[in-house]
C-alpha cells in the first residue's frame, strides 16, 4: 500500500517534487562547499590517561599538546653563534604571528639541539581547521626565503594539513576518473544517454546535499568531523546512489514493455524500490553499530554515511519515480520483448554451476581461502607521517628528526605523578609513588634510561620521562603500557606519550569490535529473515559477506605488507578495516538483495527451486554486474590517492565488491541454493511455500 500511495504522489506532483529536490540542492551546495573548512584532522582520539597527560604537560609544563616543531639545520657547516642568531631573528618573526606561539625554544631549553640540528615546539591556539592551516600557512611564509641555514615544518597539525589537502586532490582525481567511467557502463547497461544521466543526477544530488548537512553540523550542531568525511561522503554516496537508481530505471524499463506508465512506475516501486528499502536498512544497522567505538573519526563517519543513506532513499523513492514519469516517453524502449531465456549468456553459465554445484562450490572456496590466507600476517598501526609521499616535506622533516635527535628503535613514555587529593599538597605521597616507580622501572630490561622533573607550580606534582627499546607502534611496547597502567591504576598515576596514545587506540578499537561484529550479524539476519521469510537465505549471504570481506583484507595485506606493484611497504591504518567492514557489509548488500529479491520473486510464482534460481540469475546478472562495475568505477579510483590510508580503502571496498559480485554473487551463490533446494525458503513457526 505504502508504494502505491507514493507512486502516485510521484506522478500526480512530479513536477513539484522535481522543483523541491532542485531547490534543496542548490540550497546545500552553498554550504557543501565550505565543508573543508569544517573539518577537523583523522579523528583517531580517545579521551583516556593519553589526552590527560597531554593537558596536564600543556598547562604545567609549558609543552604545547599537538606543537608545531622547527626544524633547523646548519647544513653549510656555519659558525654556532651565526646558526643560534638565526634561529633567534627566525622565531621572533614567527612570535609576531597572530594565535601562534613559540613553546620551546633551544637556545632556552636543554636536550633541543644536537650538532648541526636544533628544533623548536610552536602552539597554535585552539580554532578552526582553516584557523589552523592559515596559521601554518604564515609560518611558512616566514621561513622561507634565501638562506644559509635549512628550515623546515613538521608535528601533527602540518601533517595534518598536509593530509587534509592531499585529500582534496585524491578526491578531484577520483571523480574526475571514476564519474565518467560510471557514467559509460550506465550507457552500456540501460542502452541510452537519457536513462544513464538519471542514476548520475541522482548521485550527484545526493552527495551535495549530505555534504552541506555535514557541514551544518560541523558549524552549527558542534561535531568534530575527521578528514575522511571528506572522502567517504562523495565515494559512498555515488556507489550506492547511483546502483540504486539503476536498479530503478532498469526495471522501469523492463516493466515497461508490458505495462503501461502508471502500472510499470507501481511494479518498479513495489519491487527495486523495496529491494532498495530492505538495502539500506541492513547498510543503516551495519554502520550504526560502530558508534560504540568511541572516538571522532568512527563518529563522524559512519553519521556522514547514514546521512549519504538517507538522502539517497529519499531520491530514489521520490527524485527518480518523478524523473521516470516525467522522461517516460523519452526513455521508453518501444522493441519487442526478448527471449531473455533463449539468449542471455547468463543462462548458459548459470546452468553450468547449477549442473555441477559441488564443484562450482569448491572452485570457488578456494579461490576466496587463497585471498584469504595473507590475512593472518595482517599488521594495523595508526598512520602517521609514513601515509604521506616520501617527498612532502612534514613527512622528511618528521623522519630527519627521528633519525639525527632519537635513537633508533627507541619510545618514549610519560608518566605524570599526583598527589591522592589533587596536584596539590605537600607532595609527601608523590616522592612515595615516584620512587617507588623508579626502583619498579628502573629494574626493567626495557627500560633504557628515566628522568624525573619535579612541577615548579605544585608541590605535589611529578613528570617522569620512560625510554624504552622498542618502536612506539611494536606489540612488546604497547604492552609494556598496558601492563604498567594496569600496575598502577591505584597510585594516581597517568600514562602518556605516543606509545600509550598507540595503545589506547588500538584497545578501543579492538575491545568493542567483536560487539560491532555481533550486532551487525544479528540485526542483519534478522532484517534479511523478515524480508525473505527464510533463515539458510540470510545465513549465507551474511557468511558469504564476511568471506569476500576477509579475503579482500587479505589481498590488501598481500598489496601494502608486501610493497605489491610499486608500493611502498606499510602496514594496514587501523581504522581502514573497520570503513571497510561498516561500509562494504552493507554496501554489497544492495544488488545480493537485488538478485535475492529477483530469485524470490520467482519462486513465489511457481514454487520451483531450480527455475526461481535460473530465471533470476537469468534476468538480473546484468544489473548485477553493471552495478557492481559501477560501485569498482566509483571506488577504486581512490587507489591512485597520495594518503595510503585513503588508497588502503579505495582498494579494500574495490576488491571486496569485486569479489562479492563474481566469485560469490555468481559461483557460490547458485550453487550452494542448488543444493540446498527447498531448504533455502525455509522459516520457522511460519507458514511457507515448499
Amino acid at each position: 500500500m505504502i508504494y502505491r500511495k507514493m507512486t502516485s504522489f510521484a506522478i500526480r506532483y512530479s513536477s513539484l517534487v522535481l522543483g523541491f529536490w532542485i531547490v534543496l540542492t542548490v540550497f546545500f551546495a552553498s554550504l557543501a562547499v565550505q565543508l573543508p573548512n569544517a573539518l577537523g584532522d583523522h579523528g583517531l582520539v580517545t579521551e583516556g590517561q593519553y589526552a590527560q597527560v597531554q593537558e596536564i604537560m600543556s598547562r604545567e609544563f609549558h609543552l604545547p599538546e599537538e606543537p608545531v616543531i622547527v626544524l633547523f639545520e646548519n647544513q653549510t657547516g656555519k659558525s654556532k653563534r651565526a646558526f643560534h642568531s638565526f634561529i633567534s631573528r627566525t622565531l621572533e618573526h614567527i612570535q609576531r604571528i597572530r594565535g601562534v606561539n613559540v613553546a620551546s625554544s633551544p637556545l632556552e631549553r636543554q636536550g633541543m639541539e644536537k650538532g648541526k640540528v636544533a628544533y623548536a615546539l610552536l602552539s597554535v591556539l585552539p580554532g578552526s581547521a582553516h584557523d589552523k592551516s592559515r596559521a601554518i600557512d604564515r609560518i611558512r611564509e616566514e621561513i622561507s626565503g634565501d638562506h644559509s641555514f635549512s628550515v623546515t615544518l613538521t608535528g601533527k597539525p602540518v601533517i595534518q594539513e598536509d593530509v587534509n589537502r592531499s585529500s582534496k586532490h585524491d578526491l578531484k582525481e577520483a571523480e574526475r576518473i571514476g564519474v565518467p567511467v560510471a557514467f559509460i557502463l550506465l550507457v552500456f547497461t540501460l542502452g541510452g544517454l537519457l536513462p544513464a544521466v538519471i542514476p548520475i543526477i541522482a548521485g550527484a544530488m545526493t552527495v551535495i546535499i549530505a555534504m552541506g548537512i555535514m557541514y551544518g553540523i560541523g558549524v552549527y550542531g558542534g561535531m568534530t568531523l575527521s578528514v575522511f568525511v571528506y572522502n567517504v561522503i562523495p565515494m559512498v554516496g555515488m556507489a550506492v546512489c547511483i546502483d540504486f537508481a539503476l536498479l530503478m530505471v532498469s526495471r522501469f524499463r523492463e516493466e515497461r514493455v508490458h505495462l503501461s506508465v502508471n502500472e510499470a512506475l507501481l511494479r518498479t516501486m513495489a519491487t527495486s524500490g523495496r529491494a532498495v528499502v530492505v538495502s539500506v536498512g541492513c547498510v543503516i544497522l551495519a554502520l550504526i553499530s560502530t558508534f560504540y567505538i568511541r572516538m571522532p573519526i568512527f563518529n563522524s563517519v559512519t553519521l556522514g554515511t547514514l546521512v549519504v543513506l538517507a538522502v539517497s532513499l529519499l531520491i530514489n523513492l521520490t527524485l527518480v519515480p518523478a524523473l521516470l514519469y516525467t522522461l517516460r516517453r523519452r526513455i521508453y524502449s518501444n522493441r519487442p520483448p526478448r527471449n531473455i531465456r533463449r539468449r542471455s549468456p547468463w543462462l548458459s553459465f548459470i546452468s553450468t554451476v547449477m549442473k555441477r554445484p559441488l564443484a562450482s562450490a569448491a572452485m570457488a572456496i578456494v579461490v576466496l581461502s587463497v585471498c584469504l590466507f595473507p590475512i593472518h600476517t595482517m599488521q594495523v598501526s595508526v598512520p602517521g607521517p609514513e601515509s604521506l609521499p616520501k617527498n612532502t616535506e612534514s613527512r622528511m622533516t618528521a623522519e630527519a628528526l627521528l633519525e639525527r635527535l632519537q635513537p633508533p628503535y627507541v619510545s618514549q613514555v610519560s608518566i605524570i605523578v599526583k598527589d591522592k587529593n589533587g596536584e596539590g599538597g605537600a607532595g609527601l605521597q608523590s616522592r612515595r609513588t615516584v620512587t617507588l616507580i623508579s626502583r619498579e622501572i628502573g629494574q626493567d630490561p626495557r627500560v633504557i634510561k628515566l628522568d624525573t622533573i619535579k612541577s615548579s607550580v605544585k608541590g605535589g606534582l611529578y613528570f617522569i620521562t620512560v625510554w624504552l627499546h622498542g618502536n612506539e607502534t611494536s606489540k612488546e611496547v604497547m604492552q609494556w603500557v598496558r601492563d604498567r597502567t594496569n600496575q598502577f591504576a591505584e597510585s594516581n598515576v597517568l600514562i602518556g606519550g605516543e606509545p600509550k596514545y598507540h595503545q589506547e587506540i588500538h584497545d578501543e578499537i579492538f575491545s568493542r569490535m567483536k560487539y560491532v561484529l555481533l550486532f551487525v550479524i544479528l540485526s542483519n539476519l534478522i532484517v534479511l529473515s523478515v524480508a525473505f521469510r527464510s533463515i539458510l537465505i540470510p545465513l549465507k549471504a551474511i557468511t558469504m559477506n564476511l568471506v569476500s570481506i576477509g579475503a579482500s583484507f587479505g589481498i590488501l595485506t598481500w598489496i601494502f605488507q608486501e610493497g605489491r606493484f610499486g608500493l611502498e611497504p606499510t602496514d594496514i591504518a587501523i581504522m581502514i578495516p573497520v570503513f571497510i567492514f561498516g561500509l562494504t557489509f552493507g554496501i554489497s548488500m544492495d544488488y545480493g538483495i537485488f538478485l535475492l529479491s529477483r530469485i524470490q520473486e520467482c519462486y513465489r510464482d511457481t514454487e520451483d527451486n531450480d527455475h526461481a534460481i535460473r530465471e533470476g540469475l537469468t534476468v538480473s546478472g546484468k544489473i548485477i554486474t553493471s552495478a557492481a562495475a559501477i560501485m569498482i568505477a566509483v571506488t577504486a579510483p581512490f587507489a591512485l590517492a597520495d594518503i595510503a590510508g585513503v588508497k588502503q580503502l579505495g582498494i579494500g571496498i574495490a576488491t571486496a565488491l569485486f569479489l562479492d559480485a563474481t566469485i560469490v554473487r555468481m559461483l557460490l551463490v547458485p550453487s550452494l541454493m542448488k543444493l540446498f533446494g527447498k531448504w533455502n525458503w525455509w522459516m520457522p513457526f511460519a507458514k511457507n511455500k515448499g
